[in-house]
């Protein structure tokens, strides 16, 4: 169900959310369910963790190579399907003494709307 829902949105939600959201169509959900099949789906790679800086991890269900832009006004996670860093490079500019495990590319500003507001 989890899956499913994440595959489903495509916001970004975090845990909180994801129960919030659920929890009419399951009233049986708790939040520690929650948690643990996130962590279990993570850890099996089909859902990929975000840790934005902001409170609570989002969680991503396109675990394709792929940046995220932040909005630092409304918080919402926009996915980048663009190449922004190129792994064989990061690896040359590491070195051999270093072993890349995972890249992570995060943007932040304002998203057109609270551009828009702003001005």
């Amino acid at each position: 169900m989890i899956l499913r829902y994440l595959c489903e949105k495509k916001n970004h939600p975090t845990a909180e959310q994801i129960y919030a959201d659920l929890k009419p169509e399951a009233p049986a959900l708790s939040l520690a369910t929650v948690y643990r099949n996130l962590n279990l789906l993570c850890s099996l790679g089909e859902v990929r963790r975000l840790d934005t800086g902001e409170n609570g991890d989002r969680f991503d269900a396109d675990t394709s190579p792929h940046a995220h832009f932040i909005c630092q006004h409304c918080q919402t996670v926009f996915d980048l399907f663009a190449d922004l860093v190129d792994e064989k490079k990061a690896k040359k500019l590491l070195g051999d003494d270093f072993s890349l495990e995972k890249c992570s590319v995060f943007l932040y500003g304002l998203c057109p709307c609270c551009k828009q507001l702003k001005q």
